[in-house]
């Protein structure tokens, strides 16, 4: 354990992005840090062997991403030299000023090298609003390459943790919050550390851990997404076609029951990610790859990106389901039961994938954990400071994405004889969907800080119609996608009232053409029922391993 002539050590439970970032910011402020990482050590030696590389604890990998602005500039800030080898392995910077949508009634404000407040309204530079495009494991290659050759940093894989280290024995009532000093092993050895960080996903089992040995934890928020994903990744062979980007970084559209998006990734590869309900069994042919790609090309403005003969699978479909938002806290009342154990990533907060927040929200976690270790030597404030944190900066992304899942799912859940169902009952005049769990009330001055709960506000549905007609409003909402801005924006009088000048109008952008849901399914199983050749066989050599995801119920 740490002495005054040692540096303080850490065990990091965990190495996706948000373990190896963890790992990483800890390094560099003079800690020695262990990542303990379950998986068996496939990851290759080089980039080109990228797409072969299975990560069975990674189940989300090959799907869809993209890493949001607040993502780069944390990225900038605080470990340039990750940024770097990013745009090296050919990672794509979407700058969204270039992708304005074409029906403003004005250039966005803003613009410019001058590095300067622009457009007026105080809330940053528009150069922060770029969006990094490439594939998951290629992200978590490079954080891989990074950290391997970070002095202070020892990477474990194939190193299963199976509990926790505990002082003093179980807890129990009176006796104080309970103490964690490191972790045990599959193989019977132990690991003790000053600090032992949750990076292990959102299906980590620490909670459970710490609720056996005593610890009274407050039960976690939670909304199902309602929302199931098939994604793909391509190859282009040919030159890249002329598809505006007419969602931020992505382009795309919700239509009858589904959604279809395309996301631009690294170099010549790019991926497309439909969303359905996860009880809708017929469009799950959607799995098969001749019926996947049929249904994407048959939606028009994709046909340019699937011509055949100019892109080239290489990946199977991915299929990915039984998603919910939720958030982990561990400090019930503002007293903490638990200390020298700190959660990252998805073992904090989840939200829909839909939002490709994830990674941001990890990276973020990553950082505010690094500063508040960094500030403090003591368990006990950790502990307070991170709860608010999490309460304050990561529980309104938690909450926005329940907002958006309840508005989608009234739309996508038709409605029955006797009104809405009873799942959705509610929802429009701003109940939580069904499954939701209250979040724990804040402190007074997390609430002060949020600017309280009961200003007037806009919905995000109605605040991305107005973006894309008044220039203003499309600044500051694009920050609000990219996380540059928190949710407390949607209640902005001045945002709200320029929101509410464009719905007045009755204005409205020109329909995304695409199938219906029932046409969507029987083209794509006719074509499942007769495949062209090789539409189900992508390139072997190219292909990652399916994850072990299961299908909807």
């Amino acid at each position: 354990m740490r002495t005054a002539t040692t540096p303080a050590t850490a065990v990091v439970v965990g190495a996706g992005a948000s373990g190896l970032v963890t790992a990483l910011l800890l390094a560099r402020r003079g800690w020695r840090v262990t990542v303990l990482e379950r998986d068996v050590d496939d990851c290759p030696r080089t980039l080109a062997g990228i797409a072969g590389w299975h990560r069975p604890g990674a189940t989300q990998t090959w799907h869809s991403h993209a890493f949001l602005a607040r993502c780069r500039s944390l990225l900038a800030e605080h470990a340039p030299d990750v940024l770097a080898a990013l745009r090296a392995a050919g990672a794509r910077e979407t700058r969204l000023v270039e992708h304005a949508p074409p029906t403003l009634t004005g250039p966005p404000p803003g613009g410019g090298d001058d590095g300067g407040n622009r457009g007026g309204d105080g809330d940053g530079d528009d150069d922060e609003l770029v969006v990094l495009g490439c594939r998951r494991a290629v992200l978590d290659w490079v954080l891989r390459d990074v950290v391997g050759r970070e002095p202070g940093v020892s990477l474990r894989p194939g190193a299963r943790v199976v509990g926790l280290l505990v002082a003093g024995g179980p807890a129990s009532p009176g006796r104080g919050p309970l103490l964690v000093r490191g972790v045990r092993l599959a193989d019977g050895s132990s690991c003790e550390a000053d600090l032992v960080v949750d990076a292990a996903g959102r299906l980590s089992p620490v909670r459970r851990w710490l609720v056996d040995a005593g610890a009274d934890l407050p039960a976690p928020a939670e909304a199902d997404c309602g929302i199931a994903y098939y994604s793909r990744f391509y190859r282009r062979r040919g030159p890249e076609p002329d598809l505006p980007l007419n969602r931020g970084h992505t382009a795309g559209a919700s239509f009858d029951r589904y959604s279809c998006l395309m996301f631009p990734a690294d170099r010549d590869v790019f991926s497309m990610t439909f969303g359905v309900l996860p009880e809708d069994t017929e469009i799950r042919v959607l799995r098969h790859g001749a019926a996947f790609d049929a249904a994407a090309r048959s939606i028009g403005m994709f046909g340019p990106w699937l011509e055949p003969g100019q892109v080239e699978p290489v990946s199977p479909v991915s299929a990915m389901s039984h998603l919910t938002n939720r958030l982990r806290p561990l400090v019930p009342d503002g007293h903490p039961v638990v200390l020298g154990l700190l959660p990252v990533g998805d073992a904090a907060v989840i939200t829909n994938p839909a939002h490709t927040r994830g990674v941001t929200l990890a990276v973020l976690a990553a950082v505010r954990l690094a500063e508040t270790v960094g500030a403090s030597p003591d368990p006990t404030v950790w502990a307070h400071t991170l709860d608010e944190l999490l309460r304050a900066e990561f529980a309104p992304w938690f909450e926005d994405s329940c907002a958006q899942d309840a508005a989608r799912l009234l739309r996508w859940r038709p409605a029955g004889p006797g009104g809405p169902p009873a799942s959705q009952a509610g929802v429009a005049g701003g109940a939580p969907p069904t499954g939701f769990t209250p979040w724990p009330a804040a402190p007074a001055t997390v609430a002060a800080a949020r600017g309280g709960t009961d200003a007037p506000s806009v919905t995000n549905g109605e605040a991305y119609l107005a973006a894309r007609r008044d220039p203003w409003v499309w600044r500051r909402f694009t920050r609000l996608q990219n996380l540059l801005l928190a949710p407390s924006v949607l209640a902005d009088p001045e945002f709200v009232a320029r929101v509410r000048a464009v719905l007045a109008t009755d204005w409205r952008p020109a329909v995304v053409p695409g199938p219906s849901h029932d046409d969507l399914v029987g083209l794509a199983a006719d074509a499942h029922a007769h495949p062209p050749d090789a539409a189900d066989r992508p390139n072997r050599a190219s292909v990652p391993g399916q994850p072990g995801v299961p299908e909807p119920r």
